[in-house]
């Protein structure tokens, strides 16, 4: 199928979606927050932290985490379905058979985790990307979701870029449940508006969240 196809497929399902964002900008800080980024890389959505963000608010996931990449100074984080993080490293490796796998009935997830040193802003040069600093609470609300997205920190294998890897995730990935659609969870679970619908699609998180932030 076509780019061109997918997109419009995508823009049908943020359509008749709810485009309304969920509670109050509680864990928004625009003057004091620590800053968190989210990443488009072309079909899917990254969410990156900070190493003190694990540090000081992870649990034995975040420490695992910390222990298996100690030169990282932030940590960025996917989840999806497992034959697209696996077969699919880009758009242009998408097929009918593999979307229609995952979107049509629920399927076995993974946790990706890719790691980097200095500013996100210069590794992930071609990707499309936004700062948004977030309070203390917030941060730790958004950590525990992410910890809960992974099953356990026995890695699975080599991730997709960088120093990186893939680890066995909780919950099934579907149509109604799609990377894109974890992170901007992720998001409002901190108290950080994140409408559900545009959501779907990681254009769409990603032009919903710099209309906000």
């Amino acid at each position: 199928m076509r780019r061109g196809r997918w997109i419009a497929l995508f823009l049908v399902l943020a359509v008749g979606s709810r485009f309304m964002a969920f509670g109050a900008d509680d864990g928004y800080d625009r003057d004091r927050g620590t800053p968190i980024w989210v990443f488009d890389h072309g079909y899917h959505a990254g969410l990156i932290l900070r190493r003190d963000a694990l540090d000081t608010y992870g649990s034995e996931a975040s420490q695992a985490w910390l222990a298996q990449f100690p030169e990282a100074d932030w940590f960025e984080f996917g989840w999806g379905d497992a034959g697209f993080y696996f077969e699919v490293p880009t758009f242009d490796d998408v097929t009918l058979a593999i979307a229609a796998k995952a979107l049509l009935w629920p399927t076995d997830s993974v946790m990706h985790i890719a790691t980097g040193k200095g500013s996100p802003w210069a590794v992930f040069t071609q990707s499309h990307g936004v700062e948004i600093p977030v309070t203390d609470q917030a941060l730790a609300r958004i950590v525990a979701f992410v910890e809960a997205g992974a099953s356990d920190t026995d890695q699975l294998g080599v991730g997709l870029y960088g120093e990186s890897a893939f680890y066995r995730g909780r919950g099934r990935y579907h149509l109604f449940q799609t990377c894109n659609s974890w992170v901007s969870q992720a998001l409002r679970a901190g108290q950080i508006r994140s409408a559900p619908g545009p959501a779907v699609f990681s254009q769409g998180l990603l032009w919903d969240l710099e209309r906000r932030y």
